[in-house]
């Protein structure tokens, strides 16, 4: 038989998807295509190769939404592009399949085009006809956290088809060498959109003049002047310095973020961001139900933060085993190709 080739979809929204597909690509066994429109311009991993794709935007076109699809504009050039990049390959890479995270669209269309996908699980409320139709159409699904994370609700159909692959991060199975430093708030801002500001950071450290607060990624610049207890210190590449050092960690429910500090075993302070479906939302809800983060759905006000963060102290790391035992992209890896053996044997 012909060997088989493995495609992986990427999206563009925040560096999740991304992230968690070169930690997926690391534990693979054979080479592997990356789609995306947010690539990084090298791979750096020998089994990679990248895609890159245009966007699928363009000014003053709105996106259009249907019942089982959620972006469908018309005339974009950018979307026409990508979609025909990835029918290129489906025709030349034949046999293969196609892991996608996530596009309803994208899915659709390998389908259409006789290509099984892996559809990778996002939490929140997925119950719409779009997911409906993506997750019957897939070969599989996929979901980079563990069964006891689960949606509430969710049909024992999506369940049965579901390969549960724990935490996915590229901080996996790493045990933080330095010790945490008593009074240390570390805030982590993603890069999909975020409800931190510079006011509302400078007004939660003057209320804990006793801790040391750090503030990474991308914050608008304003007129808020810092206290002295608050140091803004952007983007890095690498967080994990900042993370496994803290005493406490603060930031928003993404799935890479709560993978990352799940594998360095940080206590989190969760403030859920609104996302669609309220996904974030559902995983400081179940975050907290399992004693791994404190949680809180608004943005708390001031005078609060100093409970807050005493309450975050008695949370206990070792709690996160149950999400993360770091094998978590080696049993995606895994899955990924059974599924591809099977249905293209």
């Amino acid at each position: 038989m012909a060997e088989l080739n493995i495609g992986y979809y990427a999206h563009h929204h925040g560096a999740g998807h991304v992230t968690r597909a070169l930690a997926i690509a690391a534990a693979f066994d054979g080479p592997l295509t990356l789609f995306g429109s947010r690539l990084p311009e090298q791979a750096d991993l020998p089994n990679v190769q990248l895609c890159h794709l245009p966007v699928d935007v363009a000014p003053g076109v709105e996106g259009e939404a249907f019942a089982c699809l959620h972006y469908a504009p018309l005339g974009v050039a950018g979307l026409r592009e990508r979609m025909g990049l990835l029918v290129d390959w489906f025709r030349h890479a034949w046999p293969c399949l196609l892991v996608v995270d996530v596009s309803v669209e994208v899915a659709l269309l390998a389908r259409l085009c006789g290509v099984p996908t892996i559809y990778l699980r996002q939490r929140g409320s997925r119950f719409d006809a779009a997911h409906e139709l993506a997750y019957a159409c897939a070969s599989r699904l996929l979901a980079p956290y563990p069964e006891c994370l689960e949606e509430p609700g969710t049909p024992g159909t999506w369940r049965a088809k579901t390969c549960y692959a724990g935490s996915l991060s590229r901080y996996a199975g790493q045990v933080p060498a330095m010790a945490r430093e008593p009074g240390t708030v570390t805030v982590i801002a993603g890069h999909g959109g975020t409800a931190f500001s510079r006011a509302r950071l400078a007004a939660a450290a003057q209320s804990c003049p006793d801790w040391r607060w750090t503030v990474l990624g991308p914050i608008a610049e304003d007129a808020t002047l810092a206290p002295v207890n608050l140091t803004f210190a952007g983007s890095v590449a690498d967080p994990a310095p900042w993370l496994a050092s803290a005493e406490v960690v603060v930031g928003s429910a993404g799935d890479s973020l709560v993978a990352e500090l799940a594998d360095l075993r940080c206590r989190f302070v969760c403030l859920p961001d609104a996302r669609p479906f309220d996904e974030q939302l559902s995983t400081g809800r179940l975050l907290a139900a399992q004693g791994l983060a404190v949680t809180r759905e608004r943005w708390p006000a001031a005078q609060d933060w100093p409970g807050l963060l005493a309450q975050a102290r008695h949370l206990d790391p070792e709690r996160w085993v149950a999400v993360s035992d770091g094998e978590g992209a080696r049993r995606a890896a895994a899955c990924i190709q059974a599924v591809a053996r099977e249905v293209l044997a």
